[in-house]
Order: C-alpha cells, then sequence, then structure tokens
C-alpha cells in the first residue's frame, strides 16, 4: 500500500455513492498481459484470461491521501477521463445505450475509525439490495417513490475477514420504460484490511443482454483488487 499527500475525498453519504459515480481523481498504468483471451461468460478462473492488469490510484477520503491499488479490467477497456473517479468503460461504450463500466473508489462508509470500519462495510452490504429495489428515493411523487424492481441475487459471499461479494440482475415491471428503467446486472466487491480507515469498493454494471457474455468477467475483475 502507497499512502501519497493529502488529497481531497469523497463526498458524504455514502449509501448512494456507492451505486453512482464519486468524486476524485485517478491514472492508470497498463501491465503486458497474454494475449489470447479467453471466450466471456466461461468460469471466472477462465474469464481471468479475459482481463487485463492496471494500476490505478484513487482518492482516500480526506485527510488520507491516496492510494494506489492492483485492478484488473476487461481486456481493451480503456480509463473514461469524463469520470472524476477511476472509471473503465469498452471502446464500443457509444454503441450502447447503457454502457458497461467497472469503477474503483474508496470510503469509509460513516466513521472513518479503523474499528468502525468492518460495521460499515456490513451496514452497506445490507443495504445495497434494497437500494438497488428502489430506484426513486423522496422525488415527491408516491407513484415513482413506489416503483419497485426486482433483485435477483446471482452471488453473495463474504470471504475472510475483508472481502465482500454481491452480483445481481436487476429488471422492472413490464409497464415501466426500459429507457428510464434499464434492465442490468451489478456486481460490487468490498475490500478492507485490518487497521485501514476505509475500504476499496470496485463496483461494475452492464445491460442484462450482456449477462452471458460480462457476468462472470466483471465478477473475476471485481474480486482482482488488490492494495
Amino acid at each position: 500500500m502507497k499512502i501519497i499527500a493529502a488529497w481531497p475525498g469523497f463526498i458524504a453519504g455514502f449509501l448512494m455513492m456507492c451505486l453512482l459515480s464519486g468524486i476524485g481523481c485517478a491514472r492508470e498504468k497498463e501491465v503486458p498481459a497474454p494475449a489470447s483471451p479467453a471466450r466471456l461468460g466461461e468460469s471466472e478462473s477462465q474469464s481471468e484470461e479475459a482481463l487485463n492488469s492496471v494500476a490505478v490510484e484513487i482518492a482516500l477520503p480526506q485527510p488520507q491521501g491516496t492510494l494506489s491499488i492492483q485492478a484488473k479490467i476487461p481486456r481493451g477497456w480503456e480509463r473514461n477521463p469524463e469520470f472524476g473517479t477511476a472509471v473503465f468503460q469498452p471502446p464500443d461504450k457509444d454503441d450502447f445505450f447503457y454502457p458497461p463500466l467497472i469503477q474503483y473508489r474508496a470510503s469509509c462508509g460513516g466513521a472513518c475509525d479503523p474499528s468502525a470500519v468492518p460495521a460499515n462495510i456490513e451496514a452497506a452490504f445490507r443495504s445495497l439490495k434494497d437500494i438497488l429495489a428502489r430506484p426513486n428515493i423522496n422525488t415527491g411523487d408516491p407513484a415513482l417513490d413506489a416503483v419497485r424492481a426486482t433483485v435477483d441475487v446471482l452471488r453473495e459471499e463474504k470471504v475472510g475477514d475483508g472481502t465482500w461479494i454481491l452480483a445481481a440482475a436487476v429488471t422492472y415491471p413490464e409497464n415501466l420504460s426500459s429507457a428510464l428503467y434499464v434492465p442490468k446486472i451489478v456486481v460490487h466487491v468490498f475490500r478492507h484490511r485490518p487497521g485501514d480507515g476505509f475500504f476499496v469498493q470496485t463496483s461494475a454494471h452492464a445491460p442484462l443482454d450482456q449477462k452471458g457474455k460480462l457476468l462472470d468477467v466483471l465478477i473475476a475483475a471485481c474480486r482482482s483488487t488488490e492494495y
């Protein structure tokens, strides 16, 4: 882990920010990877072959500075500088109405006391399904606030004491506009090391019709994040 001089942190209110882009800065450096990609949709171990390694620098909560992480992204994906956080997308992203992406960010999820962070992660992790199921919150329109999505959990796991994994498919009632409520797959992986006053969250999403091609690859990519 490499912590550098102070850097602007992220905005509070982490629950919604777990799902949305935050504010931050990042840069990356590609590392050579094997030339032969695996077919998308294979097992996670095979999906590893469809990934490239990158070094990413992300902002930590103030005043903790920045953090260098090692991660993997789907082969051919590129950093999109239009996002403040470290976001990677496929080169044909403009061909998608709902472009796939993978994103890296750090947060305390509440108090930045190292002893409090694991409980903060647990709370965030438990809340994810509810957040996914409620696309509209406090809009002032009861009908909009009442809209509910169906969240089909594809994977939910805690690995050891420091890794939380959630993958889900999100769909909406047929009477709703698919342009406003896009069926999708989402992946969230939280990583924390004892003694750290923050956690690293790797998140990804893609249109539901890309599930067979991208789900295993995105899970493998999100799980690969190390620092």
